[in-house]
């Protein structure tokens, strides 16, 4: 014999889980898709010296924190906080990105094109080496970006370093936009790239 109770509140069972799930799948369809990003130089004029002819440079290797070195965007909430982005991303590894960017707003600066980062030194037997380790990369949204670096430049045919140098920029920012974030980070990494370019400029001959 049947028990049609059974059979009832077999259905409803059913049917409550289907409706779940179907609550799920429209609830996971409305996810927005993540977006990716990368830095960009800035353009700048070139100084009035140029780089001699005989000089070659490479951009890195660059080290940056343990907390930014992943796919995400990280920003900081806290002094002793920071949260990472799910949806928005890096394009590439950003020490990469970093040391490229350098090297294209460097070479804009010295005009020339013997400037390369270090993912590209097979291009060209590089003469001297920036190498850039960043302290902090602080991006805090609707208030600020800030990066802490310590650089050096390398004399790579005598073996000899030929300066070390602390620098640290501040950008400020109006909206807590990722895209306005990005920009502020490039426009503080054209303003190191100047410092650099002009240190250079002073070392060799």
């Amino acid at each position: 014999m049947i028990d049609i109770n059974n059979v009832k509140l077999r259905r409803m069972v059913c049917v409550t889980i289907g409706a779940g799930m179907l609550l799920l799948t429209a609830c996971g369809g409305r996810t927005p898709p993540a977006k990716f990003y990368t830095l960009q130089p800035v353009e700048q004029t070139a100084m009035d010296k140029a780089l001699p002819r005989d000089v070659a440079l490479a951009i890195g290797p660059v080290a940056i924190p343990a907390e930014n070195d992943r796919p995400e965007i990280v920003t900081r909430e806290a002094n002793n906080e920071v949260s990472f982005s799910e949806y928005h991303r890096w394009a590439g590894p950003l020490r990469s990105d970093i040391a490229s960017v350098i090297a294209q707003n460097v070479a804009k600066l010295l005009d020339t094109e013997r400037v390369a980062p270090f993912t590209h030194e097979n291009i060209f037997h590089p003469t001297h080496r920036v190498v850039i380790n960043i302290n902090r990369y602080d991006s805090r949204p609707a208030k600020e970006f800030f990066i802490d670096a310590t650089w050096s430049i390398k004399d790579l045919k005598d073996n000899k370093l030929l300066l070390v140098k602390n620098t640290t920029i501040r950008e400020t920012l109006a909206s807590a936009k990722y895209e306005e974030l990005v920009a502020a980070q490039s426009k503080a990494l054209a303003a190191l790239s100047t410092i650099m370019a002009e240190a250079v400029l002073g070392l060799v001959p």
